[in-house]
């Protein structure tokens, strides 16, 4: 199986361009694709920070989806819409750039994550043709906390119920599944399927992937280590290595994982450099010592 890497950015270029120098001395051979969704007027920069590291460079230039009131005063002229659309900019990547390179899956790397290892080693329980949603379960025991579903925020509830009502209609008779967006992999047939739905403004990323990996008859990988801390449903815990929310994962927790020959090789979020070195690595557990999570 081709896993190819998809570099997901919109800013930071200093720590972009640590992140994929540090996966190409991981990965020298990994095929490395960059989708930036920052401000298209920094995409020229951001390019030659990062081609030398990458096989191809994309910029997403599109206008938001149609969404609600909210996400239009919120999100308009900025990036944070990006991140809830995320899977709808994969979308206009693999419809206008994507089809043309060579893969059989795609797995998401974010900007301000930080892996150790070869792709394939660390994505080795992936299959041909799976989908892998880090964290993925069923809605109905959280729905009632979960941010996207939840009654206490009655719009994100609505989308939630609107978007039900019509992936039922196209035949989804399932369980609804909701994921943490931290690791995600997705293999070509389904983005070929995905490109082509009726209404991408409907629903959240967060369910509206596994849903629709469902409904298109997509196998997922259930059985990984990519486990994710869900935030307001579970307690929280500082060796978590995989979080969603802007708690940034210790050093002293990823250095600990590293020693072990079973421990964790993916880590969200770190926004400092790539530990490297004696010196580079006493300056973080230093650093990671005045951390207060």
């Amino acid at each position: 199986m081709r896993l190819a890497v998809l570099f997901w950015c919109y800013k930071a270029p200093d720590l972009c361009e640590d992140r994929l120098a540090h996966l190409r001395r991981q990965d020298p051979d990994v095929k490395v694709f960059v989708l930036f969704g920052g401000d298209p007027a920094e995409a020229k920069a951001f390019e030659e920070r990062l081609s030398p590291y990458a096989n191809d460079f994309y910029c997403f230039e599109g206008e938001p989806p149609v969404g609600s009131e909210e996400l239009d005063v919120l999100f308009r002229g900025g990036t944070h819409w990006k991140y809830y659309f995320g899977d709808l900019l994969i979308a206009a990547w693999y419809r206008e750039r994507g089809r043309e390179l060579e893969f059989d899956s795609i797995t998401l790397i974010q900007w301000d994550m930080v892996m150790w290892g070869r792709v394939s080693e660390v994505f080795a329980s992936l299959g041909e043709g799976e989908a892998l949603f880090s964290g993925l379960r069923p809605i109905a025991p959280v729905e009632d906390k979960w941010a996207w579903t939840t009654p206490d925020r009655p719009e994100e509830r609505a989308r939630y119920l609107e978007f039900l009502d019509h992936v039922r209609s196209l035949g989804f008779d399932g369980e609804p599944e909701g994921y943490v967006a931290v690791v995600t992999c997705l293999p070509r047939a389904f983005l070929e399927r995905f490109i082509e739905i009726e209404r991408p403004d409907l629903g959240f990323l967060e369910y509206r992937l596994p849903i629709y990996a469902r409904l298109f008859g997509t196998p997922i990988c259930e059985r990984h280590p990519f486990r994710p801390w869900w935030g307001a449903v579970e307690p929280y815990s500082k060796d978590h290595t995989l979080r969603a929310r802007p708690v940034e994962i210790r050093p002293w927790t990823i250095r600990k994982n590293l020693r072990d020959p079973n421990g964790a090789r993916l880590f969200h979020p770190y926004w400092h450099r790539t530990p490297a070195g004696l010196i580079g690595w006493t300056r973080a557990l230093v650093r990671g010592l005045r951390s207060r999570d």
